[in-house]
């Protein structure tokens, strides 16, 4: 039960990963961000970003924790 579990917060962390990848790419073309949905991967990811901040400064967030953590 415990490793159905684990599976379950490793697949979701793949998924918002992959996410994540895919909005940062799009954001380096130029594409427009939703706010809110780079909020949400952003709580996702579990990168602390301020309420207030735009989508540039929310991608440049999400892209720093990528880096980091070797994604990018």
């Amino acid at each position: 039960m415990l490793n159905w579990i684990l599976n379950q917060f490793k697949r979701q962390s793949a998924e918002d990963l992959e996410r994540a990848r895919e909005m940062v790419k799009a954001a380096g073309r130029g594409a427009r961000t939703d706010l809110a949905n780079a909020h949400d991967l952003a709580r996702a990811l579990g990168v602390k970003v301020a309420v207030d901040a735009s989508a540039d400064q929310v991608i440049h967030a999400i892209r720093r924790y990528l880096t980091r953590r070797g994604e990018m």
